[in-house]
């Protein structure tokens, strides 16, 4: 079963993520990390148990306590094979182009994505 770390401090967009995926009957286990910090203190914590770490990242920019920049920080220094197992897209309301060509620099970020996630996008996310 897929594994999804939502890592967002928004609980509206962890509720509103968990219903998307549930109505296009997608079967994953949905993580929730309410910032950076408790999400890479659990990527660290498994990193010799990959059935426990997480298929997909979906990152928020702004957050509390470590924010995704900061998360990518700690997130850089993970083994190689932890980080080519884990698909990581940056799901942010940020429209900041700041925000967004920094996203596209970082080789770690398949992709940025505007929320609401879009119904076709978030297909294309699972394909």
């Amino acid at each position: 079963m897929k594994r999804i770390a939502v890592i967002d401090d928004d609980e509206v967009f962890q509720l509103i993520i968990k219903k998307q995926i549930e109505m296009k009957n997608i079967t994953c286990e949905i993580m929730k990390f309410f910032n950076g910090e408790e999400a890479i203190n659990y990527l660290n914590a498994n990193i010799q148990e990959p059935g426990q770490l997480p298929h997909m990242i979906m990152l928020d920019v702004n957050m509390p306590i470590k924010d995704g920049w900061e998360f990518l920080e700690d997130y850089e220094t993970l083994p190689s094979e932890v980080k080519n197992s884990i698909t990581l897209y940056m799901v942010t309301s940020s429209v900041i182009q700041s925000d967004i060509d920094k996203a596209k620099k970082d080789n770690n970020i398949k992709d940025f994505i505007s929320k609401p996630i879009p119904s076709e996008r978030l297909d294309m996310m699972f394909q």
